[in-house]
């Protein structure tokens, strides 16, 4: 039902290279890039799993004739190995430069071209294996550029302090080839003497997109940041007039003011860019809306990028190292509300030495009053949000904030933070807090928790229990380490669902058998594998993961169970090796839902790809 990467949409999480390093542009995980994936790695890491043979002894419709049969499906004889797995988060920390990760190619037509790339990366950093997945129009370039790809670095990857063979995911964007300048405009002459201002503005995007302008002067460094930077508001720095003078000859050498006004694709929630420099009163100006999508010049996002360097803009947006020192030298009020912000958007980065510094030089940790309406300042998600929540999925800034006594008395900043850190499934961090006095069986049911993706913190009701946050996180020791301590084992999100339900999520980077021990835990203290959310589905319904199917069914799943759509899990899975394996263990295809459809009918509706996996499944057990 989905072949390849075919949404036309930017790849969830991306850091796309049309905004360079710091357009961290985020598009929410839809569900189809998120099966995909799964699918990939399961193809590539795990073989296909032994099942037994089952009688099925269920009466058929004629048109279901010869089914009365047994089926058994064999292991694979080949069982390819598996390595520890890598998102492209974690690998792009690891590239040794160049990686080109946009590149133009002659036949590539304007608009989102990605391969989505799964490498196997030696000991030694090597690329020794490399796979591409996406659209056909993507992959027909896959050809020219294996080579390439093939001959990129890494660090190495570690596993407890060794160096291990590893799975990597990357990815490439295709552009069309560039839009070079047909007129030549001559650039101002720059003289040792000469003014210069270059700024450089990134608006928001659908997601977590740093909104900032920053410009810099023969005068000083002005930034301004918006949403989605640690360091909100407007801040300045000094500047070495003949270095900037230097960066400007950059921009003349780039022939950009012969370049085009606009770049601009035809595309939505992506974040825009406007870079202009201004020499002796002479100024030019290029919108960069996803430009390299449209035959930009990559020069373009090249000089945006050498902005950013030249200004240390990472220091204002991520809290990076030099962002106390720039503050002091401006001399900020580290006992104001707007440096609490900033603690809590450092300490949610994880830039644990700014938060180390930013205590030391006095930001108080008892609550300060937001401004006042008429003192305008830049609002932040995380305003209402605890240090120790803030801080959950960073062990080391966590650890900080704790011996600095934060939240010493805030029970439910430490039972949120607890979530949090199940959530994650850092073990350690779960400990420490617990130790700190969270409470692992605290009801999170009428509280609003923040959860982070790809950037993006929101806030929505608990889980309900830590013991649902430590199933989702999918780690087995997260999940023993709660159990211990006696939890409510049936206790409800707000969908109904129970820890049984998150077991059965899947996350890129999940290792193999892990939400299965995961669900064996839970089902081995006692949680019903049959519990049913507000809609009436199973686990068994939610799941589209093979191996935590087998192991539902193997633990008692009822396979014939019915949501309030009148549908069973076959009508509702979206897994096609579901498939046969529901058959096998006496899924009645006979059942009608309450559109009077049975799930062969209803097979229509999903696509022809879906029909496709019934005739087979069927095939086979006619055959036996």
């Amino acid at each position: 039902m989905f072949d390849s990467l075919s949404q036309k949409a930017p790849q969830p999480g991306l850091e796309h290279d049309f905004g360079g390093s710091f357009a961290r542009c985020f598009q929410p995980t839809n569900f189809r890039t998120t099966l995909q994936s799964y699918r990939e790695r399961k193809s590539k890491s795990r073989p296909p799993a032994s099942r037994p043979c089952i009688m099925v002894d269920v009466i058929r419709t004629i048109a279901l004739t010869c089914l009365l049969s047994s089926i058994c499906l064999g292991a694979s004889n080949e069982k390819r190995p598996s390595y520890p797995s890598y998102d492209y988060e974690i690998a792009r920390a690891h590239e040794i430069k160049p990686h080109r990760r946009t590149i133009p190619l002659k036949g590539v037509s304007p608009g989102f071209n990605q391969l989505r790339l799964t490498l196997t990366v030696s000991p030694m950093g090597d690329v020794v294996d490399a796979g591409a997945g996406g659209d056909r129009e993507a992959l027909k370039f896959w050809p020219q550029l294996q080579d390439e790809v093939r001959q990129w670095k890494f660090t190495p990857f570690e596993e407890n302090g060794q160096a291990v063979t590893a799975e990597v995911e990357e990815y490439i964007d295709l552009v069309p080839p560039e839009r070079l300048p047909m007129i030549h405009v001559a650039a101002p002459i720059l003289r040792p003497t000469s003014k210069v201002a270059i700024t450089l503005s990134r608006t928001g995007c659908f997601g977590s997109c740093p909104s900032y302008t920053v410009t810099v002067g023969t005068d000083g460094i002005v930034f301004a940041g918006g949403g989605y930077v640690v360091a909100s508001g407007k801040h300045t720095d000094r500047v070495d007039a003949n270095q900037l003078r230097n960066l400007a000859k950059r921009f003349v050498t780039a022939d950009f003011y012969s370049m085009d006004s606009s770049y601009t694709a035809s595309v939505t929630d992506n974040p825009a860019y406007t870079l202009s420099i201004v020499i002796d009163g002479h100024e030019k100006k290029v919108e960069d809306y996803v430009g390299s999508w449209v035959g930009m010049p990559a020069v373009i996002t090249e000089l945006e990028n050498a902005v950013d360097t030249f200004a240390h803009t990472e220091r204002w947006i991520d809290g990076s190292d030099g962002l106390v020192e720039a503050l002091r030298g401006e001399n900020f009020n580290f006992q104001s509300f707007e440096a609490q912000l900033m603690l809590k958007e450092a300490a949610s980065r994880g830039s644990t030495e700014t938060v180390r510094k930013l205590l030391k030089v006095g930001v108080p940790l008892e609550p300060l009053p937001a401004p006042k309406p008429d003192r305008p300042y830049v609002t932040s998600q995380l305003e209402s949000v605890g240090w120790l929540n803030a801080a959950s999925s960073h062990p080391e800034a966590l650890q900080v904030l704790i011996n600095a006594g934060a939240s010493k008395n805030d029970q439910s900043d430490k039972d949120l933070a607890l979530a949090g850190a199940a959530r994650s499934g850092n073990v350690g961090t779960a400990r420490a807090l617990m130790d700190y006095g969270a409470n692992p069986n605290a009801d999170l049911s009428a509280r609003a928790v923040t959860k982070g993706g790809g950037g993006i913190k929101t806030q929505r009701t608990g889980a309900g229990s830590v013991l649902i946050d430590a199933a989702e996180s999918g780690n087995p020791e997260m999940v023993r380490e709660i159990l211990r301590y006696n939890p409510e084992l049936e206790a409800r999100d707000g969908q109904g669902r129970t820890a049984v339900f998150a077991a059965g999520e899947y996350r890129d980077g999940d290792k193999d058998g892990a939400r299965v021990e995961c669900l064996h835990l839970l089902a081995e203290a006692g949680a019903d594998v049959n519990a049913r959310d507000n809609e009436g589905n199973t686990p068994l319904h939610e799941t589209f993961l093979t191996d935590v199917e087998e192991e539902l069914l193997k633990l008692g799943a009822d396979v014939n169970a019915r949501n309030k759509d009148g549908e069973t899990p076959i009508f509702t899975t979206v897994d096609d090796d579901a498939i046969p394996l529901f058959i096998e263990h006496g899924a009645d295809l006979t059942i009608r839902n309450n559109k009077g459809e049975t799930v062969m009918e209803a097979a229509k509706e999903k696509g022809p790809l879906r029909e496709e996996a019934f005739r087979k499944a069927i095939q086979k057990l006619n055959q036996r």
